[in-house]
């Protein structure tokens, strides 16, 4: 997974939650066990 930028936003493909990222980094995203996937 390339790095979270500040700025893009990513989604939970389990439960639809958003995020956007304030605070970029080289992290996986996740939320709760499913990886966030970043919406186009």
């Amino acid at each position: 997974m390339p790095p979270a930028q500040t700025g893009k936003r990513y989604t939970c493909p389990d439960c639809g939650a958003e995020f956007i990222v304030t605070r970029g980094g080289d992290a996986e995203l996740r939320c709760g066990d499913s990886v966030l996937v970043e919406k186009k």
